[in-house]
């Protein structure tokens, strides 16, 4: 009797949220996660009542989806445990990675997600950031410029997730494109023929011999105006020159993670700030500009930016 009350009851909120989002389609619908039903248990063998609702709710969308009728998805959450894989996950809740991932800050498949608790919605689609913040992963601002045009001419669903706003496009999947940036966990050497002529670490300062310094990147030795290419898909953040790095350009990643690339030649002319870039992509050449012993390439990786090690990220 209790199991069957509290699914009537739970029942009832959805029908009530379903009626007071039609009334205001043209609103942003205010979801907080810590408010939504929390899913326990992936395991069927819990028999978790928050599980088998969600399942249901999924079939149920998705059979209104295919009638060509209005759908309002509802949300749940659900607390990522260590033996979880995304991809997993996605299967088992029968809902795409890419309905939920973006929703939920995840915007690599290689993000750490450990202990993280996700929004899941009960209907596949793409949901699209709508704010310009400054810190959109180059997969959110590729979903942005492939989708925002047509908010205007179309009646998207608007929400405000957790103080952070959305469009939803319901039924829709990642491009080709979204889902090569997505999948995108390699990282490629920035330039080819080289040798390493200073490594990451403590070093003796090139221009002050006895004084220690702390080389915050690799130095890659290589003939003036030699390629170099975008280790990793990301978003082209800044570009300039100083009187010690010369002329440099950088990359922002996604989740925390940025790269480097100094003492350039020439930066290609289409490489501009806010540009989208696929790994391994052209974006500049290399020389001896800045503070320099000869013709080479600094380069950097940084997490939430501080340098580390680039040589734990590739076989240098």
């Amino acid at each position: 009797m209790q199991r069957k009350s509290a699914l009537k009851g739970l029942a009832l909120l959805g029908l009530l949220l379903l009626a007071s989002a039609k009334a205001a389609a043209s609103e942003p619908i205010s979801i907080q996660t810590e408010r939504v039903p929390l899913i326990k248990s992936t395991k069927r063998s819990d028999k978790d009542i928050m599980l088998k609702q969600f399942d249901d709710e999924v079939e149920q969308q998705r059979q209104l989806l295919a009638s060509g009728k209005e759908v309002f998805p509802s949300f749940y959450a659900y607390k990522i445990e260590s033996q979880d894989r995304l991809f997993a996950l996605a299967s088992r809740f029968c809902i795409r990675y890419d309905s939920f991932c973006v929703l939920n800050g995840i915007t690599s498949a290689d993000s750490f997600l450990k202990g993280k608790v996700i929004l899941l919605p009960t209907l596949d689609g793409i949901f699209v950031p709508l704010d310009e913040d400054g810190a959109l992963s180059a997969l959110e601002i590729l979903l942005q410029k492939n989708r925002l045009a047509l908010l205007e001419e179309t009646g998207h669903l608007r929400y405000n997730i957790d103080g952070k706003n959305f469009a939803f496009f319901p039924g829709e999947k990642f491009t080709t494109t979204e889902r090569a940036f997505f999948l995108d966990t390699s990282m490629q050497l920035p330039v080819k023929n080289y040798r390493i002529s200073s490594r990451y670490g403590q070093r003796e300062n090139p221009f002050d011999k006895g004084r220690p310094q702390f080389h915050k990147g690799v130095d890659m030795a290589v003939p003036e105006d030699s390629s170099v290419f975008a280790c990793k898909g990301g978003t082209i953040t800044g570009i300039g020159e100083n009187r010690a790095y010369g002329k440099w350009i950088q990359i922002d990643h996604g989740g925390g993670m940025s790269s480097f690339y100094a003492h350039l030649s020439l930066i290609q002319d289409d490489a501009k700030k806010g540009k989208i870039v696929r790994a391994g992509e052209l974006i500049a050449k290399s020389g001896s500009t800045g503070q320099v012993t000869g013709p080479h390439l600094h380069f950097e990786i940084r997490l939430n930016g501080n340098a580390v090690d680039p040589e734990a990220y590739g076989n240098f």
